[in-house]
């Protein structure tokens, strides 16, 4: 949902563990981490959140964590306190700015 409809990004595995999303996340150097950029979207933030993979003992989650954004991050529409961050499982929803990400088993 949103600006970025139907995209996709992969991470864990053998792509990087850790994803930075926002209007520039290319703006912010962080070591072995991928750049999801939400270019069109003028509600997220230039770094708005961090989403990073936990798969270990066969539990798939990712770890959501806001930034400080501007308009906050919600998962399932629950917001996260600002600059803090929590668990998300599989089929859950997250929203940055005006995009609807979903997370997905590969």
């Amino acid at each position: 949902e949103g600006p970025h409809r139907g995209q996709v990004v992969y991470f864990g595995g053998d792509h990087p563990d850790t994803i930075l999303v926002g209007r520039d996340p290319e703006s912010r150097a962080v070591k072995d981490s991928t750049k999801f950029a939400l270019s069109e979207d003028d509600s997220a933030s230039t770094l708005h959140a961090k989403l990073v993979i936990n798969s270990k003992r066969n539990v798939h989650s990712v770890r959501v964590s806001d930034m400080s954004s501007s308009n906050g991050t919600f998962i399932n529409g629950n917001s996260l306190p600002k600059g803090k961050g929590r668990q998300a499982f599989v089929g859950d929803k997250i929203k940055v700015g005006e995009s609807l990400l979903q997370i997905r088993k590969a």
